[in-house]
Order: C-alpha cells, then structure tokens, then sequence
C-alpha cells in the first residue's frame, strides 16, 4: 500500500492551461476519484502520474519521495484504460499473464497468479477464449485482471466503465470496488460519472478548469459544496440567490431566500462572501401538509410520475425554480397553488462564486 502526494502540479500546451497547481493526498489504501466534465484536466493529473505525461511544475511523491524522475515502465503501475487495450491475437489469459512474462516470471508462477486474478474478476473458464469471443464488460474485467497481477503499488483507472451500458456499469463498478478493498491496493479513478465517484470513492476531487475546486469524502463533497459548480456536478440541485445573510454563530448564517427567513449551516468563506447562495437538494424539501408552516409558496409547474415518486417543480413568487421529489400518490396538480416545507439541517449557504 502506497501513500501518494501530488504537490501543486502544473501542465500547460502552448496557452492552454491543462493543470493550475493540482494538489491531492491518498492515504494508503484510499479510492481517491477524480471527477469532473471534458477538459477539466482529470486525466491529465493521471498521465501525470503515471508517467505518460512530465509535469511543467509541482511533483508526485510515493512514500514521501520524488518519482518524477522515474521512467512510466519502472513505477510499478498498474494502468486501466477505457479502451481496454488488449492483444487481440492473444488468449485472455496471455493477455494477463503478459506483464509477468516480461518481468521474466517462472511459467508456474504466472500460470498460478493468472488463475487467482481470473478468479477475483470472475473469469473462470474463458482463459483459452480471444477478445473477440468475449462481451465488452469481460473484456474490462481483463484489462482490470492485468493490472493487478502486477501486485502494482497503485492502480490508476481512466474511465475505465465510460463504454459499457449502465447495467454493466453497475456490475463493474461494485467489482472494481471489492478488488480495491480486498487487496488494499491504493488507487486513482478518473470518471465524469458523479454516481460513481460518490458510490466507490473515499476522496473525491472535483475538477474546474485545471483547479481541483474541493477535495473531499463524497458526503462532505454532496452536502456540504464549496462552490455552485461542485453542486451542480455532484446531484440534482435547488440553489438559490439570498437577498440578505448575515453570521449567526460560527458555522451558521441567517439567509432571507425567496420570501423566507432561515437559520442554516454555511461554508466558512460563506461568511466573508459578498454575495451568498443557498443550496436545498430535493431530499431537503417536501410538499407542505394542512397541518405544516411552509417556508415557500408557489405555483407547481410540472410534475411526473416516476412510480415509486412524483418529480414536481414549483415557481416561486421571485421567478426560482425548486425541485423536489413527493409521495407517488399525492396530488399534485400543475397549476395549482402548494407550499414547501424545508429540512433546514440539510440546507447549506456557500459563496456566490463566478462560473
């Protein structure tokens, strides 16, 4: 198990910007995903560090010492790829065992650790079959199989579920998951996919423009976002301009949103901002009751069953939008006028942050 520390790493092409001062920390053992759109310099931090790509500035340390000047073959990596890149003229378990063959292994031993990685991935039984002659998640499960028969010291995996179909993804997902627990290896995920940096990640970095712009857990990151844009990447979300807020204590703040007063926790550069925001995921609201006080009034614009809810969006009198999820049975009309009642623990005012 490697600890790995990427100190202020810097990438640029030509005058474009690819990395501005990344840093990260995986403690030994930790999934740490990197998670953001096209472009945002998420796979340029895991070439970086796996060698493919040398850094204009900043420095990867494993252990606590330099690898910058190690070559990518001497790393001891083990690197998933999208595209698999696998040897189509080899048999599935040529193809794992290839690394130990050039590492000059004993034919025992690369014949008994293919079998146990077979087994780990659930690729018992395919061993003499071509890529061809087997589906596109087997053929995953291979290129995850030959990484880790290397016993790597960090496994980097760069979208490696982006050409399955979502039943796959799941399958896979959940397998690369166990795989990484069971045998503690330390590891880096790049995915554009928020649902599975928040399911398999310990920490997760959210990429902006080259920046990471929050390095957190996946809760922290859900619920308690630094900015608009981490928000709006990580789930579905209500977030709302405040025409007043003031400090309440030192982690609180009083906001008037949308014609309503309310006490809520806050980021702490919230409280210096000139210009706050408040964030209600759907699971904060709910319609109001006959016996309820509602926060909001509003009109209901939309709403569709989606069987075991009904996604409804009400306009408030100031022209914003909110979003939230009711019972399958309520009745919920569009047009009609509804209240909502909101979960203020599960609200959070951050600063208004530009785009």
């Amino acid at each position: 198990m490697a600890t790995v520390e990427v100190k202020n790493l810097r990438k640029q092409y030509r005058n474009v910007v690819a990395l501005d001062g990344v840093s990260l920390e995986a403690r030994a053992g930790q999934m740490v995903t990197l998670l953001g759109p096209s472009g945002c310099g998420k796979s340029t931090t895991l070439r970086c560090l796996a060698g493919f790509l040398e850094p204009d500035g900043g420095d990867v340390r494993i252990d606590g010492e330099s690898i910058l000047s190690i070559p990518s073959n001497r790393r001891g990596f083990g690197v998933v790829f999208q595209n698999y890149a696998l040897f189509p003229h080899m048999t599935v378990a040529e193809n794992v065992g290839y690394g130990l063959k050039l590492r000059k292994c004993a034919k025992s031993e690369i014949h008994a650790r293919v079998v146990e990685v077979l087994r780990l991935v659930r690729l018992t039984g395919l061993e003499d079959r071509l890529p061809r002659e087997i589906s596109g998640g087997q053929q995953q499960r291979v290129a995850l199989a030959r990484a880790l028969v290397l016993k790597p010291r960090l496994l980097l995996l760069d979208e490696p579920l982006a050409n399955l179909d979502a039943r796959l993804r799941d399958e896979v997902r959940w397998l690369v998951r166990d795989l990484q627990q069971q045998s503690g290896i330390t590891a880096f995920y790049v995915t554009h996919d928020q649902s599975e940096a928040m399911a398999i990640s310990d920490m997760v970095a959210v990429m902006k423009a080259g920046r990471v712009a929050q390095f957190a857990s996946p809760r922290e990151i859900y619920q308690r976002p630094a900015e608009r844009y981490v928000a709006n990447f990580t789930g579905e979300a209500n977030i709302l301009t405040c025409r007043t807020a003031v400090p309440a204590g030192e982690t609180r703040m009083r906001v008037g949103v949308g014609g309503a007063d309310l006490e809520v926790d806050c980021a702490p550069a919230a409280r210096t901002a000139g210009d706050v925001e408040l964030l209600l995921r759907p699971e904060a609201l709910r319609l109001a009751g006959p016996d309820d006080t509602a926060a909001f009034r509003g009109i209901v614009t939309k709403c569709a069953f989606l069987g075991a809810s009904q996604h409804c969006e009400i306009e408030l009198p100031d022209g914003n939008i909110l979003k939230l999820a009711a019972p399958p049975n309520a009745r919920v009309v569009p047009g009609e006028s509804a209240g909502v009642v909101i979960d203020c623990t599960h609200a959070w005012a951050m600063p208004k942050v530009p785009a």
